[in-house]
């Protein structure tokens, strides 16, 4: 009788541990092989991490493997080791990394046909200006380190000239958007100079995510276009990844585990490949001006493309107007008084709403429509798909008025654009989020620079993101000063912990005890703070960014699950690493 052999196996599973199988005579598996087990009474595919391990359990009761799955790809070496960075990271387990990427696991080979491939462009123009920049990337590139390009949309350009750079030289590359919706002028303009450019995003069926999958693992150069989720495609030599308006918060996954952000994990992809990180933005992230400041980035700014005069916006105190009825509704009749000037002209308009523009847009389109009755109105609403078919339209005129929300900054451009308006400016401001200056920063600037004419109505006109707008200051800097007062990132790394729990006084109790554990860990705390309805917790913990830092972060999870098992608590605790 031969001897047994004992592999260890990931599960699309939160599991701090991977579990041992025992192999069948006769079966033959490396690590990336996709197997069928049993583990607590149910069947499911997990991907072999090791083979021929010794294991550290009663080998009586190790269950055997029930089939090897050979109709499924294997997994690569490199995918297995981003998720096992990424799990380390962001503190949860690396069977929820692996549920993240492979969340279907029932389906096999797509049914579509292969793309047949188109070779790129011969290269993209460059003026004077952007090869100066681009010259600047590549040595920034070639230091090893992650560049970030500051600039217009004339950096698409720069992105364009690098990929095919990179495609010749027989290497992949990842280009990172934001969002799908706003995403239909970049897709143009990527595939005419990259015409096989692979899309890849939760818009498109998942016979065609399949698809794209298999292109990859046969290895050639490509180019995939694609949300955060393209992060855990199996990659193959990949040389360039680019991440486009790295400040986005789209990138930043909530829930469920891992909750990742996108630019952080791409650097940390990068690295396995031997690959070079290209972050740009207009409005770039703090965390990244300050990685720029600290020599951990290398900053390049771009000028061309950007409007030399921007217009001076136009604050409009909605206090004082309701104090002298020069309100109607949600609208000032100032701020009416000039959709109708600029609907006159021939221009369209944006009117940007609250965050929840879709549960409010109706009542703003009924009161538009009270001042200008023959207007043509689109409200950004429906499925992901929807809205880019309203973009469309708006761009191509068949709509005056376009009614949507802060999303509306993102890759939004439109020469007819005659007026912006940030309807309820004030939305932005909240005074819970450490974030919210920032990115209301950010949001100003994005549609200052997309109209002729700009107006903000809010009942603080003095606050710093609007005065300092109205007087052409720059306040980043007095931004990041105040984070280093508070000790908040990026000049700290935040680990956020929330307790969901329906009972009101247990959350209460057990938030406040984890607390007085997680105390010895010497890192300074916040909370517990009471959030949504008395139903929820939270402790956020601020951590050096020191040599300690992974350790304390470790400590941090460890924590966690020993008190969630000390207290049979599983799954009313969640972690979030560099919350957004």
């Amino acid at each position: 009788m031969s001897r047994a052999r004992y592999i260890q196996v990931i599960l699309p599973l939160k599991l701090d541990w991977e579990p041992y199988y025992r192999l069948p005579e006769g079966m033959e598996v490396k690590a990336g092989d996709r197997v069928r087990v049993l583990f607590a009474g149910a069947f499911y595919v997990g991907t072999v991490c090791a083979v021929d391990v010794t294991p550290t359990l009663d080998p009586a009761k190790i269950a055997p493997v029930e089939a090897l799955e050979k109709d499924l790809p294997a997994i690569t070496p490199e995918e297995i080791g981003f998720w096992k960075t990424v799990a380390d990271y962001y503190l949860c387990a690396v069977g929820e990394v692996y549920k993240a990427a492979y969340p279907q696991m029932k389906n096999h080979k797509s049914r579509l046909a292969l793309p047949t491939r188109q070779a790129p462009a011969d290269e993209v123009p460059l003026s004077p200006e952007q090869e100066k920049a681009a010259d600047a990337v590549r040595s920034g590139l070639d230091s090893g380190k992650t560049v970030l390009l500051c600039g217009g949309p004339s950096k698409l350009d720069i992105y364009l000239h690098l990929a095919i750079e990179t495609l010749r030289a027989g290497r992949s590359v990842l280009f990172l958007m934001p969002e799908i919706a706003f995403s239909g002028q970049l897709v143009s303009s990527v595939e005419k100079v990259v015409p096989s450019a692979l899309l890849y995003h939760s818009g498109i069926t998942a016979g065609r995510r399949k698809l794209v999958a298999e292109v990859l693992r046969k290895g050639e150069p490509n180019l995939v276009l694609g949300t955060r989720s393209a992060l855990f495609l199996p990659h193959h030599r990949l040389g360039l990844i680019i991440v486009d308006e790295e400040q986005d918060a789209s990138y930043k996954q909530e829930a469920p585990a891992p909750r990742y952000h996108a630019r952080e994990s791409a650097i940390m992809l990068a690295g396995l490949h031997g690959a070079q990180v290209l972050l740009g933005s207009g409005t770039p992230s703090l965390e990244s001006i300050y990685n720029a400041e600290c020599g951990r980035f290398i900053r390049v700014d771009l000028k061309e493309g950007i409007p030399e005069v921007l217009p001076r916006p136009d604050l409009i105190n909605t206090g004082a107007e309701y104090r002298k009825r020069g309100m109607a509704g949600s609208f000032s009749l100032k701020l009416l008084a000039q959709i109708r000037q600029t609907l006159d002209a021939g221009e369209q308009v944006l009117l940007v709403g609250p965050r929840r523009t879709f549960a409010s847009g109706r009542q703003m389109e009924e009161e538009v429509l009270e001042y200008c009755p023959s207007a043509r109105i689109a409200r950004m609403d429906g499925t992901a798909e929807d809205q880019a078919e309203t973009l469309r339209a708006f761009a191509n005129g068949e709509f005056d008025i376009l009614l949507g929300n802060s999303m509306m900054a993102r890759g939004f451009e439109n020469n007819k654009l005659g007026l912006v308006a940030l309807v309820a400016a004030d939305g932005i401001l909240s005074r819970q989020d450490f974030r919210a200056d920032e990115r209301a920063l950010q949001l100003l600037a994005q549609l200052r620079g997309r109209c002729r004419r700009f107006v903000i109505q809010t009942r603080e006109p003095r606050h710093p993101a609007f005065s300092g707008l109205l007087e052409g200051q720059d306040i980043t800097g007095r931004m990041l000063e105040e984070r280093r007062r508070t000790g908040y990132p990026p000049i700290t790394r935040m680990v956020k912990l929330q307790f969901k729990d329906s009972n009101e006084k247990r959350a209460g109790f057990l938030s406040r005890e984890l607390a007085g554990e997680l105390s010895c860990i010497g890192v300074p705390m916040e909370g517990p703070y009471t959030l949504a309805l008395n139903q929820m917790r939270e402790i956020r913990l601020l951590l050096p960014r020191d040599k300690a830092l992974t350790s304390r972060k470790r400590a941090i999870g460890q924590t966690v699950t020993s008190f969630e098992q000390a207290h049979k608590y599983p799954g009313h605790i969640t972690i979030d690493v560099d919350p957004s």
